[in-house]
């Protein structure tokens, strides 16, 4: 059979377990499912490690390396594109002049990139549903991190790169590795087969991981700037690929897949990949189901692109608006993750757990946190009113906490990579389009009024506010049809709600 040909839906069928089809043909295939360490029921409840190591160690990465690349990128414009001397661009006479060339730059750079993740996210995505195997799409972006920080460890040895080469040569690696988009949705698809497999919690375990990334955003944040400040480029960038290969091992050494399809014919390169993803997204559902998937999915891209522009961005608003230094920053970045935990940790002890509030109704109080956050950042003029900022936004991150378990709960296992692959890649079309947006509106206004590209943002935190509160009426009229009788109580307690899945489930 060659790869044309491969039936796609009869490998997926491989891949159903026996809990919601009829038992598999394989005699074998089911003996090695319920067998495998994975899959383990004896306490669904009872904490263990999933890929928090992995996931912190890629994060405190990121973090650590953030501050010091954009310095990188500021010193190559200002010393090889502009031919300033190294000593008068660090004293910041050349701020506005090397911020431009950099933000110039990428405009292209981000969109070569996310095309070519975009790309890759749609083959990846499908392949690892057809196959069952979650554990390459967890290794192939970790592998481009590290070869993109071996990169910048010899440019920094050889140098004499221009701003175009060196942005380029970070970009392209961790690109052609699906960027951290894929780690993300291959991570989710990970824990999605976990909770059904053994019968844990989906929101808090993915809110457990949401945690576990943001204090690797604190650590990351704050020894940074610190490494940089005593040990120069050479102290962080090292320390950087280390972590990237220590979570690229453990990955390799200690996760193991749920389901694995040992049958599967389909190339992770077969055309039929993409279609049959897209297809799965926009298919008919029984009930609203596909509705919410799709306003899950203006929520997901609203996030994507306030996210890629807080990282493109803030760093050099925060130094133009506030004169802030690179600790100054470094600081303020782990202060605001440190609150931002204590709101995760509110939200899934207190609004989820005591006050049994529904996922849409902490995405909306999520987004009116940060959109009453992100105005004040507007109005402030001093340092000590944008610290005091964090904690009006405090339950901001709710939206990313409640937006994957939502989704989760209108679709089958078999359909989460595809699901997740398609969005990652519609996450990095809107990067593709946004970034380069953001990047443009910033150079044309970083002069006149910095505070300019803060304001798409709050547009796209009511477009967010406003998909929850649909999915909280569409989710309320099923429950009304499917269970007239217990609208009144359902009202008082959401949480009570049978998930949408279970009669698909069954």
């Amino acid at each position: 059979m060659n790869e044309g040909t491969v039936d796609i839906q009869s490998e997926l069928e491989k891949l159903r377990r026996p809990s919601y089809r009829e038992p598999l043909p394989e005699n074998e295939e089911i003996k090695e499912t319920k067998t495998s360490p994975s899959q383990e029921t004896d306490d669904p409840q009872k904490y263990r490690l999933i890929l928090e190591p992995a996931l912190v160690g890629a994060m405190i990465a990121i973090n650590l390396g953030q501050t010091s690349l954009q310095n990188f990128y500021l010193q190559t414009a200002c010393t090889v594109d502009l031919g300033v001397d190294l000593e008068v661009c660090l004293k910041g006479d050349m701020e506005a002049e090397s911020q431009v060339v950099v933000s110039g730059v990428n405009v292209s750079r981000s969109f070569i990139g996310s095309l070519i993740s975009t790309i890759i996210l749609l083959f990846v995505g499908p392949w690892s549903d057809c196959s069952g195997r979650r554990k390459p799409l967890l290794i192939l972006p970790l592998i481009g991190m590290s070869v993109m920080t071996t990169g910048v460890i010899l440019m920094l040895i050889f140098p004499g790169a221009s701003t175009v080469q060196v942005l380029y040569a970070v970009q392209l690696p961790i690109s052609l590795g699906g960027n951290f988009g894929l780690l993300l949705a291959a991570a989710f698809s990970h824990i999605g087969d976990l909770c059904f497999a053994t019968g844990r919690d989906v929101t808090r375990t993915m809110g457990t991981h949401r945690a576990a990334v943001q204090i690797a955003h604190v650590l990351g944040a704050v020894g940074g700037p610190l490494l940089y400040r005593t040990f120069g480029f050479f102290g962080v960038f090292p320390l950087v690929l280390f972590l990237q290969v220590s979570s690229l091992i453990y990955v390799i050494v200690a996760v193991k897949d749920v389901n694995v399809n040992r049958d599967n014919k389909v190339s992770v390169c077969n055309w039929k990949l993409p279609f049959n993803a897209v297809y799965c997204l926009v298919k008919p559902r029984e009930g609203r189901k596909r509705t919410i998937i799709f306003l899950m999915l203006v929520v997901t891209l609203g996030d994507r692109m306030l996210l890629s522009a807080e990282v493109l961005i803030a760093y050099m608003y925060y130094r133009y608006k506030f004169h802030w230094s690179d600790v100054m920053f470094g600081s303020y970045l782990a202060y605001k993750n440190i609150v931002s935990f204590i709101g995760t940790l509110l939200i899934l002890s207190i609004l989820k757990r005591r006050l049994r509030l529904s996922d849409e109704m902490v995405g909306m109080l999520s987004c009116a946190s940060y959109i009453l956050a992100t105005s004040g950042l507007i109005a402030a003029t001093m340092t000590w009113c944008v610290f005091m900022l964090p904690l009006v936004g405090i339950i901001a991150q709710g939206s990313q906490v409640v937006q994957r378990p939502l989704l989760n709960k209108q679709i089958l296992p078999t359909e989460q990579g595809k699901i997740y692959s398609v969005m990652g890649s519609l996450e990095s079309a809107m990067q593709t389009m946004s970034s380069p947006l953001y990047s443009l509106l910033y150079t044309k206004t970083v002069a006149t009024m910095p505070d300019a590209w803060l304001l798409p943002g709050i547009g796209l935190a009511f477009i967010q506010l406003f998909s929850y509160l649909i999915t909280r009426k569409l989710r309320q009229s099923v429950d009304l049809k499917n269970n007239p009788t217990d609208l009144a109580e359902t009202e008082k307690n959401p949480e009570i709600k049978i998930p949408l899945r279970t009669k698909e489930v069954k």
